[in-house]
């Protein structure tokens, strides 16, 4: 099974006066795996039923394979739709629900019919190609052993197996999946998603999964396309959209814990303030504008784990809240004294311990935030590039 590559180009759709989405251009790579995220709402769901065909856009062009498909019906299109109800046959067996697909495609209606159908001369191929198939199917999904079964019967992931192997006999150029997992619980959950990527890349298939988990984004992703108010904000690695979101807006939905967003302001030489003190970071943001600054929770250091030298700056926090999850710890600060800026850090169990053992007072931390460790966000909330903030002196750790 070889994918096929996906454009989407000017993609437009509105309801009455609503517009769901504005102008939306992707690009999918033949054989990747592509994950379009967002909040609830974003337009994902919509996007996925024009590029299937169960849709009409209002715009736009849609190409599959290299071939634009945006008259054909979802038959034609050479995609598979996986989705989140699984929409299963319950009175069939798993076999009989495998082989549907290939039934409907390529017996006519006669020979379908349960008595006569077996009479109707020259389906005997047929029928032994449409066996051999779903037999490949089930045993490359590791279900040979669940083909006599009824759904009734099945366990969520089993079932989630047969509707991915009811996609799988199609031999589709694109498999379209929409929050497939969501009715799975937390466990099943992450071992269906260790499943999946095997089975993308033992296909070598071409895979666009709608979710709104952004765990399940980051976990299973070549690319991730981050979707906002119908339209395409980023699309990029996990890695990149992680390090370098777009705007705050992909920073606070990418990350768990969430990324801390802390107000800044702009001096008169375009050096960073923070709480009123200079960061050693110049930007070319004109002095008195408003910027936002950007920290992940790992990257919140404490006095017990590291010492700096003056350049970096340290903030007393009250504890609000800890989280224990055994090998980390999450905690929920209040920093700056009256101004109560909420911060969340996380750090090792073990660094924790020694912290709270240093510690005479169990509630008051001292916290670190290095500027070499900020993403700067202009007042509209663009992240600043690189070559845009320039730390004016270097942090140096005190051995």
């Amino acid at each position: 099974m070889t994918g096929s590559a996906v454009r989407l180009s000017k993609i437009a759709k509105g309801y009455g006066g609503s517009q769901v989405l504005r102008d939306i251009d992707l690009a999918i790579n033949a054989g990747e795996f592509m994950t379009l995220v967002g909040p609830s709402g974003c337009g994902k769901s919509t996007l996925l039923k024009i590029l299937a065909g169960l849709d009409q856009a209002d715009g736009g062009s849609i190409e599959i394979g290299g071939r634009v498909v945006n008259g054909l019906r979802p038959s034609q299109r050479n995609i598979a739709m996986v989705f989140q109800s699984y929409a299963l046959y319950p009175h069939m067996r798993v076999r009989d629900n495998l082989a549907m697909p290939l039934i409907m495609a390529n017996l006519p209606f006669v020979a379908r019919m349960p008595v006569i159908g077996g009479l109707v001369p020259g389906m005997s191929a047929k029928r032994r190609q449409i066996n051999s198939t779903v037999g490949e199917v089930s045993k490359s999904l590791g279900m040979e052993a669940l083909l006599e079964r009824k759904p009734s019967e099945l366990s969520g992931g089993q079932r989630q197996r047969v509707a991915l192997g009811r996609a799988m006999v199609r031999q589709p150029g694109v498999f379209l999946m929409d929050e497939p997992l969501s009715n799975l619980d937390a466990a099943l959950r992450t071992q269906v998603r260790t499943e999946l990527v095997e089975l993308q890349r033992r296909l070598n298939a071409t895979f666009l999964y709608v979710t709104h988990d952004q765990v399940e984004a980051m976990t299973m992703s070549g690319k991730i396309a981050i979707m906002m108010d119908g339209a395409i904000v980023q699309v990029a690695t996990p890695a990149v959209i992680y390090a370098a979101p777009a705007d705050v807006r992909v920073a606070r939905f990418i990350g768990s814990p969430p990324i801390n967003i802390l107000p800044a302001e702009i001096g008169d030489r375009g050096e960073l303030h923070l709480f009123g003190e200079s960061q050693n970071l110049r930007t070319g943001l004109m002095a008195g504008d408003q910027a936002q600054i950007g920290i992940r929770p790992e990257d919140v250091t404490f006095v017990a784990q590291t010492h700096l030298r003056g350049a970096c700056p340290y903030y007393e926090g009250r504890i609000r809240l800890i989280e224990n999850l055994g090998n980390e710890v999450i905690l929920y600060l209040m920093l700056a004294g009256d101004k109560q800026i909420p911060v969340t850090a996380r750090l090792p169990q073990r660094e924790w311990s020694q912290i709270r053992e240093k510690s005479s007072d169990p509630d008051l931390v001292r916290v670190g935030l290095s500027p070499e460790r900020f993403l700067v966000f202009n007042s509209a909330g663009r992240l600043l590039r690189s070559e845009e903030v320039q730390i004016s002196k270097r942090l140096e750790a005190v051995s």
